[in-house]
């Protein structure tokens, strides 16, 4: 059963071992049950194949040396083969033993000069085939396979003089992650169609996106999502499902925790898109900076404190850690988004951040440029669809944003205000309804405008920008940069421009007002900088020319001066810079 949140307030659940168990409500909510996912019925004789995680011992320029692992049922005792095939090639054939029950085989695999998978944006996406099949005597009993890509990625945390980093490293190259957080596409799962994941995997490539998080108050998503991910080069930040609450620590639950990650695991580890598993969204700072264990020792004292304190530790820091240590231990696990490290609070010198100053607490757009994390994981601002996508729930009478049907279809209690808020600084007020929903668009794109730059041109002290949200799961005025029929936002367009592999931005500082050119790509690249100061009868007042060298894999300031020295006396509200390189 999940619940999908439409309105706000915090609740507290009881629960007879753990006691309280926080959580939030966000009011009216549809709540959906029952099977989602196709249900098969597998018939096999004698042997089947359960699980084949092909493990990657070392991958290098020359060779790729892989693992499989097999897991292998058999009902008797008997001499059987196994064959394994990459892109229908015959690479290692092995004559076993199966023993009544479960058998666990290691079959070594080489792969010389292999090629290497990489991110949308740094190079191709070669998936290798591997087909294993198990047989006896000439008759083939059971196959599995899967498509991988053969990649080396590492999570950095090294100490330096501010805290400490927090980067992927792709190959051997650390990359800046450019993305967002991805939700259930519908309130009813079954509702969403291969074309529709098919769709929302393209928009991320057309955006220049590497990276998507699976948040963790949705669902684990549907093979077919991870495979387009895989196919188009989006690496999975994959949240387990647990969010914005303490849950319970009795010995039943834990089990239940422990056999589902089990199996998510085992079902997602080949995939190549998978970087990071995650433990939960937002628990860890709930707990220590949304008043709840000040709740709880007011109400029921310390020992009850103790008690959920000791639940969180169970999920988060002793059965998801191992079981992504057993089963899947070459990919990085992190217990909480956002935290410093294991069991400590987020902050802005290590780990992952998410920043709400602006939204939550209305603090002004320019505050992106204070609020610098190592990794933004969570930050964003909210806009409506377009007037096309409202006509689909609403009629004439309801062309209000405070009508109750668009109150209805508001995601957030504060949303209405806030947008008028920050568009009264930003904008003129518009005329009517439809100029309404068109003006909160481009509002939304601002503030994206304004906090992706600031993130990319502090690399490499951050290096990732993931905000809220791709996408919607019910028609609705939301922090999505694509409305819930599929609409492009003019802040995913914005997006597109600013996750270019080369990116040029001004920023104008006390000092000075600067040109800085980030380039994600992995050469540097020799260019020609022509800058224009023209005013609006089109004439050119100023002009600056420059070879450029633009460095890779870099952020790097490449132009530099007072601004007063470039418009030399005019006034600064009357012209615009041109820039082409």
């Amino acid at each position: 059963m999940r619940k999908w949140w439409l309105g706000k307030k915090q609740v507290a659940v009881f629960n007879r071992k753990a006691g309280y168990h926080f959580g939030w409500d966000w009011g009216p909510r549809l709540v959906t049950s029952g099977i989602w996912q196709d249900v098969e019925l597998h018939a096999w004789d004698n042997a089947i194949i359960r699980d084949a995680y092909i493990k990657q011992d070392k991958i290098s320029k020359n060779i790729a040396l892989l693992n499989a692992e097999l897991d292998i049922h058999a009902t008797h005792q008997f001499k059987a083969f196994l064959n394994v095939k990459i892109d229908s090639v015959l690479f290692v054939q092995k004559e076993i033993e199966l023993q009544k029950g479960d058998n666990k085989i290691s079959m070594p695999i080489e792969i010389e000069n292999p090629k290497l998978w990489w991110t949308n944006g740094l190079g191709k996406q070669k998936l290798y085939q591997v087909d294993i099949e198990l047989g006896e005597r000439g008759k083939i009993l059971a196959t599995n396979s899967n498509k991988i890509g053969l990649k080396t990625l590492q999570v950095v945390q090294e100490k330096d003089s501010v805290g400490e980093s927090f980067y992927f490293k792709l190959n051997g190259h650390s990359v800046f992650m450019k993305g967002a957080n991805y939700i259930p596409q519908d309130v009813f799962l079954n509702r969403v169609t291969v074309e529709d994941y098919e769709t929302v995997v393209k928009n991320m490539v057309e955006a220049n996106y590497n990276m998507i998080r699976v948040w963790g108050g949705g669902v684990y998503e549907k093979d077919v999502f991870y495979n387009l991910c895989d196919k188009y080069g989006i690496l999975v930040w994959q949240d387990f499902m647990f969010a914005c609450a303490m849950y319970p620590g009795d010995e039943a639950f834990l089990e239940n925790v422990k056999e589902e990650a089990e199996y998510q695991v085992k079902r997602l580890r080949n995939h190549t898109s998978i970087a990071l598993w995650c433990g939960n969204n937002e628990n860890l700072i709930a707990w220590k900076n949304w008043g709840w264990i000040i709740e709880i020792l007011n109400t029921q004292g310390p020992d009850v404190v103790d008690i959920v304190w000791k639940g969180y530790q169970d999920v988060f820091h002793n059965i998801l850690p191992n079981v992504v240590k057993d089963l899947d231990n070459d990919t990085f696990y992190w217990a909480s988004s956002p935290t410093s490290a294991r069991g400590e609070d987020s902050n802005l010198s290590s780990g992952d951040y998410h920043y709400w100053g602006v939204w939550g607490q209305q603090e002004p757009f320019s505050t992106f440029n204070e609020y610098i994390p190592r990794f933004m994981s969570e930050y964003g601002f909210q806009s409506f669809p377009e007037f096309e996508s409202v006509k689909k729930y609403t009629i004439e009478d309801d062309w209000d944003i405070y009508s109750d049907v668009m109150k209805s279809h508001q995601r957030s209690n504060i949303g209405n205000k806030n947008i008028e808020r920050y568009m009264k600084y930003w904008y003129r007020a518009p005329k009517d309804f439809e100029s309404f929903l068109y003006v909160s668009q481009l509002l939304q794109a601002k503030g994206m405008k304004i906090a992706i730059e600031a993130h990319r041109r502090n690399m490499p002290y951050c290096m990732g920008s993931l905000y809220w949200q791709i996408n919607d799961c019910w028609p609705v005025a939301s922090w999505s940069t694509i409305d819930y029929y599929g609409n492009w936002k003019a802040s995913h367009y914005q997006v597109k421009e600013l996750y270019k592999p080369i990116k040029s931005m001004f920023f104008e500082n006390d000092k000075a007002l600067e040109l800085h050119i980030v380039s994600d790509e992995l050469k540097n690249k020799k260019a020609y900088l022509n800058l224009e100061v023209v005013n609006f009868n089109g004439d050119v007042l100023n002009t600056f020319k420059n070879d450029i060298n633009i460095e890779s894999n870099a952020s790097s300031v490449y132009f530099s001066t007072d601004i007063k020295d470039l418009i030399n006396g005019h006034k600064k509200e009357v012209h615009l810079l041109l820039l082409d390189y």
